[in-house]
C-alpha cells in the first residue's frame, strides 16, 4: 500500500472529513450567572446563541465566582462592562437565586440601550423591569423598548443574529 505512494512519510489527505469549526464571534454579550441556571423549555438555547456568533461572558452582580453543585464559575465580565460598551447585550437564564439581581442587571442593561434576552421565569422579571406587561413565552427579547416573545429556537436564532 505504501509502495504505490511517492513518499511513504507524506501525510495522508483526508478531504472527505471536515473538522469542527467554531463560529466566529461577532459580539460579546454578558451571561448573568444564577444558581441553577437553565434555559427552560429551550434547553439548547445556549448553543444556538453561540452558533449565531455571540460570545457569552459570565457576568456576576457582585464580581465574585458562583459555586453551584460542585462547579465554580468565574466571572469574566463586570456589571460596569454593560455601561462602558464592552458588552453588546445581556442574556438572563432562568435560575433560583434572588430576583432582585435579575431586575437590577436588566435595568442597567436597558438604561445603556442594550438588548436583553431572558429565558424561563426571568421573562416576567425582565418585563416588569422594562415596565411592559409580559405575555407567556419560553423566552423574550427586549430591545429598544420593544418586547418580543421568542417561542421556538428559530425565533431565538433570529433574535441572537439581530444583536450586533
Amino acid at each position: 500500500m505504501y509502495a504505490k505512494r511517492p513518499a511513504n512519510a507524506a501525510p495522508r489527505s483526508n478531504n472527505r472529513r471536515q473538522g469542527y469549526v467554531r463560529p466566529l464571534v461577532r459580539a460579546r454579550v454578558g451571561l448573568l450567572m444564577r444558581k441553577g441556571s437553565n434555559f427552560g423549555e429551550l434547553a439548547d438555547a445556549e448553543q444556538v446563541v453561540r452558533g449565531a456568533g455571540l460570545g457569552l461572558a459570565p457576568l456576576s452582580n457582585n464580581n465574585e465566582p458562583l459555586s453551584d453543585g460542585g462547579i465554580t464559575i468565574m466571572a469574566t465580565a463586570k456589571m460596569a462592562d454593560l455601561d462602558s460598551g464592552a458588552l453588546r447585550g445581556l442574556v438572563i437564564p432562568d435560575g433560583t437565586d434572588a430576583d432582585s439581581h435579575v431586575t437590577d442587571a436588566a435595568k442597567r442593561a436597558m438604561s445603556a440601550g442594550l438588548p436583553v434576552m431572558a429565558f424561563g421565569d426571568s421573562v416576567a422579571l425582565v418585563a416588569s423591569a422594562a415596565g411592559v406587561t409580559a405575555t407567556a413565552g419560553h423566552a423574550a427579547l427586549i430591545s429598544t423598548g420593544k418586547f418580543q416573545v421568542l417561542d421556538d429556537m428559530k425565533a431565538v436564532t433570529a433574535a441572537a443574529e439581530a444583536i450586533n
